[in-house]
């Protein structure tokens, strides 16, 4: 049924690009003409190829990998999940996603506990912004093994943020960093959810840790600027946005967070400063100033009330 099912799916073709009759999968080869390839040394078995294939990988040879695990799968009595596994992974990270989502549905379906490709479908539908078959299956994941793949965790505790669920969120961060300790992207999340919990030091503290990690880490850098901006330390705000972005933008982004404290007349300097700096950003940072007026003009009939 696994072979009816990707064939279906692929086109229902019963003979591939690659010239071979009733093959399930060649429809998972997109990259350069497999004739490349067409004086590639004779393999004398399906492990033979795949070590091949896994040596391309490495390299970051993709193509060849795609040439090697196909033609490996054709000389296999029956198909294999972790090398279709390889060959899904590798189109996600190509983001041919389409192909991507075939090789682990089929991986699912010969091994249906296997914890990568489950990981990775759960990835694309997140991917997808379907957020809740994103969960579903990334729930699915973590029940399976407390030592499931560290993105599901860090995918399960993005969804939580999402759902202004911070607290959720935290433990799926930990549990991520529990099997991934000190990567950067994990510790930028962790940092952005306490940012949205209202846990200024708490923030600061991770993102800081992913930056000595990745001194070059141009989102935690932003994220970072965000915490000091809150924290109303505005020269360590626009040196860390400065980090991440153009010096216009960094003011842009100032003045917004010190319009959301209240802080008007150092959001309109900013403002100013960033219309100054740069004609792209006039428009943008005028229509903040402008908001931003309306907002003190409330203000003082509020009061004056």
């Amino acid at each position: 049924m696994a072979l009816l099912a990707i064939t279906a799916l692929a086109g229902c073709a019963t003979t591939s690009s690659n010239g071979h009759e009733d093959d399930p999968y060649g429809a998972f080869y997109e990259g350069e003409s497999s004739a490349t390839y067409a004086t590639a040394f004779p393999v004398g078995s399906a492990e033979e190829a795949y070590s091949n294939g896994n040596k391309a990988a490495e390299r970051g040879d993709y193509d060849r990998a795609l040439f090697e695990y196909i033609r490996g799968l054709r000389l296999a009595s029956e198909p294999t999940a972790d090398i279709l596994y390889r060959i899904g992974s590798i189109h996600h990270f190509r983001e041919n996603n389409r192909l991507a989502e075939l090789a682990y549905e089929w991986v699912l379906r010969l091994e249906p506990e296997h914890l990568q490709a489950g990981t990775g479908l759960g990835l694309l539908y997140l991917e997808r912004r379907q957020y809740g078959a994103a969960k579903i299956q990334l729930d699915s994941v973590v029940k399976l093994s407390s030592r499931a793949p560290w993105q599901a965790y860090n995918a399960l505790g993005v969804l939580a943020d999402m759902n202004s669920k911070p607290w959720n969120a935290e433990d799926y961060y930990q549990q991520a960093l529990d099997i991934n300790p000190g990567s950067p992207l994990i510790l930028n999340n962790l940092g952005y959810s306490r940012y949205l919990a209202g846990d200024w030091p708490g923030a600061r503290e991770a993102l800081e840790a992913a930056l000595r990690v990745n001194g070059n880490y141009e989102l935690a850098w932003r994220n970072l600027g965000l915490v000091h901006a809150r924290e109303k330390n505005y020269q360590f705000a626009l040196e860390a946005l400065g980090r991440a972005g153009n010096e216009s933008e960094a003011y842009n982004d100032v003045g917004f967070v010190s319009m959301i404290e209240g802080d008007y007349s150092r959001a309109l300097s900013f403002f100013s400063e960033a219309m100054r700096l740069s004609p792209v950003y006039y428009v943008k940072a005028s229509e903040n100033a402008d908001n931003t007026r309306r907002m003190m003009d409330r203000d003082v009939v509020r009061d004056a009330q």
